[in-house]
């Protein structure tokens, strides 16, 4: 019988943290009080937000249409734009609203395109990217709550081979 492949969810990813450190697996993550649990959800986060800034071409869109509100001219930020870019201009969040940075404006009298870079769930991620961010995640974790050497060795190794297979 041949094995099924799956999808990684959230919930394997941080399984697979806790089991990195010896930790049961947990069969949810909401609400969740095991600090262990707490701190996995964190660290992959931040890993995911972090790496996923780095420009890659699953979460780029290189036009995007952003429509400013008919009464305030304002755009809505959304959180999931990483960054946005329109020709030479580069546009940030300014109090929930895209900001005009040379033009020191969040008010827009049209439509802007831009160029995005999108923070995308885990679970629309490419399942390649999934594996290199949740081994990224274990070491990190790894090392800031066990600090175990030969854990730590063995864990950059696989995060290393899942580098190479995204490299791929």
């Amino acid at each position: 019988m041949a094995e099924q492949v799956t999808q990684e969810s959230f919930l394997e990813a941080v399984n697979e943290m806790l089991a990195a450190i010896g930790e049961a697996p947990v069969n949810t993550l909401e609400n969740p009080i095991n600090t262990d649990v707490i701190s996995c959800i964190r660290i992959l986060n931040k890993v995911n937000r972090t790496e996923q800034s780095r420009d890659w071409s699953f979460n780029q869109i290189p036009q995007l249409t952003l429509n400013p509100d008919v009464f305030t001219k304002k755009i809505p930020w959304s959180d999931v734009y990483l960054h946005l870019k329109g020709g030479t201009t580069i546009y940030q969040n300014r109090k929930g609203f895209v900001y005009d940075i040379q033009g020191q404006t969040d008010v827009f009298d049209s439509p802007i395109t831009v160029e995005a870079l999108l923070l995308l769930s885990f679970e629309e991620m490419p399942e390649v990217f999934k594996d290199y961010i949740t081994a990224k995640a274990s070491l990190e974790f790894q090392k800031r709550f066990l600090g175990d050497s030969g854990l730590t060795q063995s864990l950059q190794e696989e995060f290393q081979e899942r580098w190479m297979r995204l490299q791929e």
